[in-house]
């Protein structure tokens, strides 16, 4: 079912539930008043009989069950009856009417007045005295007219009817007003080509639920042409990476191929050539870590990470690999609360970013040496600080997180472009910041900030 459909149906139950409760509500209360209405009448009927009937009390006298009574002989529906203080007929317009229950009697000698039901009829009873301080009981009965309450009934359910046919229109009608604007967006947003990701939706600057629905999808276009962009950098990236090793290792053994040459100089082309293959591998090694961040991260498991343990094994993880690496862990003012020596956190993601920092801050430092500073935050969290005596030109770093951007002074380095990259990818998945502190001419400084611990087991 569709929206406009599904609103317009939704809007006539609820108007016509609301119209409904209003028709009944004016038909009970019109029908209470025409009941009142006919109550206060025969209570005038019985008051005023009585009062005729009541002067001439001297010649009232109970009245037997065979005698006529009344030579009025009205119709069965309208009767007038008094009764003495013996609960005995007096007086009666019609005697063919239905007795009243003694048990109705009683209850209005003991009330005063009262408004009852017999066979059919409303009633009215009510206590009055005669000039000689005599108690009378008088009861007034009728047939009630309700043929205007027949003609409101009949006038509601028109309207009623006619209502809920313009209700049914105009919900229709504006239904389909209000959804024009989200049918513009879809129509907009069914035009926007992968190959034109630069669009965007036109804002009507109302401030409302559709404006925000439309910056919300502008903001999710500039992420996907944002993706877009960096799938192709990414792309080109890695064929450029691996088309130069692979173009220098063709030529190297073309070569070596084309004479016949000593051992030591095939043993520097083997060497060469092993360099290279590494250089590919190490790329290759870091792609795969950088996809294996997003792949299936909902199954990645966080747990309790000692981080002051975590810098250490890093540091000798890198050493194994670079003895001549140089790592200074320095931590002041160590908490008595373990907690707050520990984040959440996947520990082998941790340690990959951990590693990659050390091992840049060692390879483009002078004398191969980091420095890493451990501080504990009064807000909760824990700041790392890892700083190597290098600088980085103020060009080149708004763009040093990005995939394979080399700086410039480290061109001649070895390496991939992707370390950085990969590090900022695993520290956003941990909810976790970086930033870059460096003076161009002397020194960098990468600062990590980690939430406090807050005893998660997975992550979400």
């Amino acid at each position: 079912m569709k929206i406009r459909t599904r609103l317009s149906l939704q809007f006539i139950l609820l108007t016509a539930g609301i119209f409904t409760a209003a028709l009944f509500f004016i038909y009970n209360q019109f029908e209470q008043h025409v009941e009142n209405e006919f109550f206060t009448l025969l209570e005038s009927k019985a008051r005023m009989t009585a009062q005729m009937i009541l002067r001439h009390e001297e010649d009232l006298r109970p009245i037997a069950a065979t005698e006529s009574g009344s030579k009025l002989n009205l119709p069965t529906a309208t009767n007038i009856t008094i009764y003495n203080a013996d609960t005995r007929p007096v007086f009666t317009l019609n005697t063919v009417s239905q007795q009243i229950p003694s048990n109705q009697l009683s209850m209005i000698w003991e009330k005063g007045s009262c408004r009852f039901f017999n066979d059919g009829l409303s009633a009215f009873g009510t206590v009055m005295q005669s000039e000689s301080g005599r108690n009378y009981l008088v009861i007034s009965e009728d047939k009630p007219d309700y043929s205007k309450l027949a003609k409101l009934q009949n006038i509601l359910l028109i309207s009623f009817f006619i209502a809920i046919a313009a209700i049914a229109a105009g919900g229709w009608f504006y239904a389909g007003q209000a959804l024009n604007p989200v049918s513009r967006i879809v129509k907009e947003v069914e035009s926007i080509l992968p190959a034109d990701l630069s669009r965007r939706l036109q804002s009507d600057e109302q401030h409302d639920e559709l404006s925000h629905l439309i910056d919300t999808f502008n903001q999710l276009l500039d992420r996907i042409e944002h993706a877009f962009q960096m799938q192709r950098s990414f792309i080109s990236n890695v064929s450029h990476e691996l088309k130069n090793p692979l173009a220098a290792m063709d030529a190297q053994i073309q070569l070596a191929t084309n004479k016949t040459r000593s051992n030591e100089e095939y043993m520097k082309v083997f060497g060469s050539l092993r360099e290279d293959v590494q250089g590919m591998s190490e790329t290759a090694g870091k792609l795969l870590q950088l996809a294996s961040v997003y792949a299936d991260t909902d199954n990645k498991i966080f747990t309790r990470v000692r981080l002051d343990e975590l810098l250490y094994q890093t540091k000798q993880q890198l050493l194994k690999s670079q003895p001549n690496y140089v790592v200074r862990i320095e931590m002041n003012d160590l908490p008595s609360d373990e907690d707050l020596l520990c984040t959440d956190g996947n520990e082998p993601l941790l340690r990959i970013a951990l590693l990659n920092l050390f091992d840049n801050g060692c390879k483009f430092s002078p004398d191969h040496s980091v420095y890493v500073n451990m501080v504990f935050l009064e807000t909760g969290g824990t700041q790392i600080r890892i700083k190597n005596l290098s600088g980085i030109p103020e060009s080149d770093q708004k763009r040093i997180f990005e995939p394979f951007f080399r700086s410039t002074i480290h061109a001649r380095q070895k390496g991939s472009g992707i370390g950085l990259s990969l590090v900022t990818s695993i520290l956003k998945l941990h909810r976790s910041k970086i930033k870059l502190d460096t003076d161009a001419d002397q020194e960098t400084c990468f600062v990590v900030t980690f939430p406090a611990f807050q005893q998660s087991s997975t992550l979400n």
